[in-house]
């Protein structure tokens, strides 16, 4: 069976747990010696505090990093001194942290700020010209409107409503079918009854004619007219006779032409009228349209150059920087590689660049990486003990407030076997002497115990199979059930009693020094 140095028990049980400064290491572990003394320890029975003790550095709770939001190269012309604590005071003067060069960004503000008046212009005519289009558009359709209806009317005044609404869309086989329709109605059927009354009128007036020039005959056979009263008689006969033709001439003028042409004409023209009306309203359409997307094209221009003109006020009053929270100011070091020392007059500083670090020293932190295997032991809101080695002789008291759920990404890629958990004490009350980065030592008493058998951790060895086991002061090896444990002591559940003298170290190790 292979033997372990004690000071490796931690190995995956105890993890880190050996490693404290109030352990004593054991003789196995310090070189050869071969004449060394066997070191023992009497197994006691008593209170233990199963504490956890870690060392870490101090942040502040809170930062605000300082850093440039000028979207271009610029340079430093005032920056205040590394170290100064910014008060509320200062917060409310709306004192001055760093002051950039804004020369260049003055001079592009001036430009945007002409251009963006000429775009808001542009937006200005688009407007209008967009309310004059669609006045334009609403009066061509009403216009082309009204059109469409005086040509119905005209066509229902030529022949009525039913013919009209019959064919206002298609047009008859037979126009002059119409005239015999009893439908007809309206200018047509009135002139239609006027010439049949006409011809009507003139055979009943060649009718008479007729009648009065037999009369006239028959006198002038008896003497009682003469043959001229007798001629005008057949001359006025003559003259109704024509009278009568010349009107049933006219009925078929009417028929045959006259009413065809008023037809066709009426017709067309409501044809012309709706299709004028669909014109306007493409036309309205298009020109809608085209003013829409200027003016859409030149709200966009204007909204990009209002855009462009707050983003260079904001970079110029970015330019200069105040203090908008209280705290320490702190430059930032530049990489080793970059050669270069803190930023100060004069230095050019990057988009996003930070100038430096304001921490907030009101309320300090500690932060430390607690190992895997006691992380259980600390809970948030435990409370812990603080020292710091910049303040020697001060204990200050601070309270778990966070507590990783997995393991450092950063120590996984460093050493994969060691598991830590970033942890964040933070310290009560403010203190001026504290500044971050100091070095300080976290005990947080998890648990305490009473009257248990406890011994030194580097007194209890672990086999291969993960078995423990301790050696009485006879060398006799002794298996053991730990329990709970600190820095230095282990609990022994069962195997040793108090009182018993064991090995610090086993035989063998004590042996071969």
């Amino acid at each position: 069976m292979k033997r372990r140095c004690p000071s490796t028990l931690a190995g995956p049980v105890l993890g880190a747990l050996a490693l404290s400064l109030a352990m004593v290491p054991g003789p196995g572990c310090r070189g050869r010696q071969s004449a060394a003394k066997p070191e023992v320890f009497t197994v006691q029975n008593g209170a233990l505090n199963i504490t956890v003790t870690e060392s870490g550095s101090l942040k502040a709770s809170e930062s605000q990093s300082i850093k440039s939001e000028v979207k271009r190269m610029t340079r430093i012309l005032e920056i205040v001194d590394e170290g100064l604590t910014i008060t509320e005071d200062d917060v409310k003067n709306g004192k001055v942290l760093v002051l950039l060069d804004a020369t260049e960004l003055q001079e592009s503000l001036r430009q945007k700020e002409s251009s963006a008046a000429n775009a808001s212009a542009q937006l200005t005519v688009a407007d209008e010209e967009l309310a004059i289009t669609k006045s334009t558009n609403d009066s061509a359709i009403r216009t082309a409107e009204l059109n469409v209806t005086y040509a119905l009317n005209d066509l229902r005044k030529l022949v009525g409503d039913k013919l009209a609404e019959r064919y206002a869309g298609d047009a008859p086989k037979d126009i002059t079918a119409l005239l015999d329709d009893p439908d007809l109605g309206g200018q047509s059927l009135q002139d239609l009854n006027t010439y049949r009354s006409d011809i009507e009128m003139a055979k009943e007036e060649c009718t008479r004619a007729e009648t009065k020039l037999n009369w006239s005959e028959q006198l002038l056979a008896r003497g009682y007219v003469t043959a001229n009263e007798k001629e005008g008689d057949a001359l006025e006969r003559r003259r109704r006779q024509l009278a009568t033709e010349s009107a049933q001439v006219k009925l078929d003028i009417f028929r045959r032409y006259e009413f065809v042409k008023n037809f066709q004409k009426q017709w067309t023209d409501v044809l012309e009228a709706r299709a004028k009306l669909d014109r306007e309203k493409a036309q309205a359409r298009s020109k809608l349209a085209q003013s829409q997307a200027r003016q859409a094209s030149a709200a966009a221009q204007d909204r990009l150059e209002s855009d462009q003109l707050d983003r260079l006020k904001k970079e110029v009053e970015s330019c200069t920087i105040k203090a908008q929270k209280p705290g320490l100011v702190v430059f930032r070091q530049p990489p080793p590689w970059q050669n270069e020392g803190p930023l100060k007059v004069g230095s050019q500083v990057q988009p996003n660049q930070v100038i430096f670090e304001m921490p907030d020293i009101s309320v300090m932190v500690v932060k430390v990486e607690i190992q895997e295997a006691v992380i259980d032991l600390v809970k948030v809101g435990q409370t812990a003990s603080i020292t710091v080695d910049a303040v020697p002789g001060s204990t200050f008291t601070g309270t778990i407030t966070k507590k990783a759920v997995l393991p450092s990404s950063q120590q996984n890629w460093l050493n994969p076997d060691l598991k830590v958990y970033e942890t964040e004490v933070t310290i009560a009350g403010k203190n001026d002497a504290l500044r971050p980065g100091m070095t300080a030592t976290v005990e947080v008493v998890c648990e305490k115990l009473e009257s248990v058998v406890h011994v030194p951790i580097q007194a209890v060895s672990t086999d291969d199979r993960g078995d423990h086991y301790c050696y009485r002061a006879d060398g006799a090896k002794v298996p053991v059930k730990i329990g709970k444990r600190n820095q230095i002591f282990v609990v022994i559940e069962d195997g040793l009693k108090a009182g018993e003298v064991i090995l610090m170290s086993p035989p063998e190790l004590t042996k071969n020094g």
